[in-house]
């Protein structure tokens, strides 16, 4: 449906097949997953025009503010002067108002002021008008995987009038929610913050040492369960963006990993990651979607699903999520 992100994303895989740009390192293995690590192979693969959401707020150059008017937008203005990436499933808190997940990945130009998609992920109240936002990092793998395969069931449905904030049915989203909180034993299956919070208290000593085991320059990993299927692909064209995203790796550990299974060994683990980009690199045009303009792409790749987001101006990918 999309030949020319269909081609980017070839490409994209081809980078790292053939180590021209990147590699692929030997497997990480910890309870029952493997993750194998990608590292750029020369300072040209990386780009240093972009910066993430977290290096965004960290440096003060991302305001998110609410518009009041809307509850599956609110208003992103890049004060920097570098791009930023907002990524899906970033999820966002302002005082006073509706806590918010980010559903479509967007770039935001130096200076640029535009309305992002998004839904709301706690109880609805009023809407505070120029409420600030902050960043919690990314929501949970399961919220991701819903939102996902809304998107893509609705943009491969009709791509002309795809919209990601009406794709995605809030009531799904709330569903989810519940669904999170009562697994981690909230007793208000509203506080979806506050279930991540507990989550991400749990993991961060043993994500602080995933993290600690791998190539210091890693900007992905590819992310292998115990029977050697391909559950997670996340990778983004710069070291920093990947280091800085809080949350990912702590969802790894609560919702994939399993102490009673043993991770495959390296040599397995590290083959079952090269089909997935093999996989990548031979994806039908009918298995990604992407509207006129739009600078990101959604895909569909076996049972995995998720998006592209293409630098503007250029054939480079930047970001490039996928999971179950």
């Amino acid at each position: 449906m999309s030949t020319n992100a269909a081609r980017q994303i070839r490409a994209f895989a081809d980078e790292i097949l053939q180590q021209t740009s990147f590699s692929l390192e030997s497997p990480i293995s910890h309870k029952g997953l493997s993750l194998v690590p990608i590292i750029p192979m020369t300072e040209s693969a990386i780009n240093e025009e972009f910066i993430n959401a977290a290096e965004a707020f960290e440096i003060e150059s991302l305001v998110i503010t609410e518009a009041g008017d809307a509850v599956n937008t609110i208003i992103a203005q890049n004060t920097g002067q570098k791009t930023i990436l907002i990524e899906e499933s970033e999820v966002l808190v302002a005082p006073n108002s509706q806590d918010r997940i980010v559903v479509s990945s967007i770039l935001l130009q130096p200076g640029e002021e535009k309305r992002i998609p998004v839904k709301c992920v706690h109880a609805p109240h009023g809407l505070n008008r120029g409420a600030g936002f902050h960043s919690t990092g990314a929501g949970s793998l399961e919220l991701r995987r819903t939102v996902r395969k809304m998107k893509y069931q609705s943009i491969m449905t009709d791509v002309e009038h795809y919209q990601p904030e009406t794709a995605v049915s809030q009531e799904e989203v709330w569903s989810e929610v519940e669904r999170y909180c009562k697994t981690l034993g909230m007793k208000d299956p509203t506080k979806y913050t506050d279930a991540l919070a507990k989550v991400q208290e749990k993991a961060t000593a043993v994500a602080k040492e995933i993290r600690n085991s791998l190539p210091e320059n890693t900007c992905g990993v590819i992310v292998i369960d115990s029977k050697g299927k391909p559950v997670a692909f996340e990778m983004y064209r710069r070291p920093q963006a990947f280091n800085k995203r809080a949350g990912y790796l702590e969802s790894l550990t609560v919702e994939l990993y399993d102490v009673e299974k043993k991770p495959l060994e390296g040599e397995t683990a590290w083959s079952s990651a090269l089909q997935l980009l093999l996989k990548m690199k031979e994806i039908d045009d009918d298995n990604v979607a992407s509207k006129v303009d739009s600078e990101s792409a959604m895909i569909g790749l076996d049972e995995l699903r998720g998006e592209a987001v293409l630098a503007t101006g250029s054939k480079s990918i930047l970001y490039c999520s996928l999971s179950l």
